[in-house]
């Protein structure tokens, strides 16, 4: 585990307002004003409170102008790479939002599987996508349920639904899971499905049932 987390970062003077960075003042020359370290300090407090409220940007731009004077500032350059973490995940996040609605955007016209394998309608969703989807690609799926798998037919007849409601209903009746990644969605068998484990023959719960 990380030792700077950025929820983790104590400073016992965290209680200045943001304010906007300090300007050095100007000069004759075009040398750089040198702050002192109270104002670096400030800074540090201000770059840590604006990435805590996700203002990453204005976070980086601090912490950018402390390793401009002291380059090798452990904090702020772990702080910097804790703020490129963060914007990542958020990215990774609103990407697969933008997916779910895409999905929830793209309209099957008609829907009729009676008793299919719950693969095979997943992969007829698969290619009539291109033909529905505004941007006219293909929507994936990552199938992950074992091949043993025992799963029910699906039997079902809609007209005009959003393709995530289909997702909904074909995994709903086959017992499976998903979930929507930024490119795809992934099919799975949940937890509570997946075969138990052998109870081996001498051990009590192996008689459990027998009495």
């Amino acid at each position: 585990m990380k030792t700077h987390k950025l929820m983790l970062i104590v400073l016992a003077s965290l209680t200045l307002a943001v304010r906007p960075a300090p300007v050095a003042a100007e000069t004759n020359t075009t040398a750089k004003a040198t702050l002192s370290d109270d104002e670096l300090g400030d800074l540090l407090q201000q770059a840590i409170m604006l990435a805590r409220v996700g203002l990453y940007d204005e976070a980086e731009a601090r912490c950018k102008q402390i390793l401009d004077q002291k380059p090798d500032q452990p904090t702020v350059k772990e702080l910097l790479r804790e703020i490129e973490e963060q914007k990542h995940s958020r990215f990774g996040r609103d990407a697969g939002a933008e997916f779910r609605r895409k999905l929830s955007e793209t309209i099957v016209p008609e829907v009729n599987l009676r008793e299919a394998n719950p693969f095979d309608a997943l992969e007829q969703l698969r290619k009539e996508s291109s033909k529905l989807t505004v941007d006219k690609s293909e929507v994936n799926f990552v199938w992950q349920v074992p091949a043993d798998a025992k799963l029910p037919k699906v039997t079902l007849n809609l007209k005009q639904v959003p393709l995530l409601d289909v997702i909904q209903y074909v995994t709903a009746i086959a017992r499976l899971s998903f979930r929507v990644d930024p490119h795809a969605v992934v099919i799975y068998l949940p937890a509570a499905e997946a075969p138990a484990a052998p109870v081996p023959s001498g051990s009590p719960d192996s008689h459990a049932n027998t009495q």
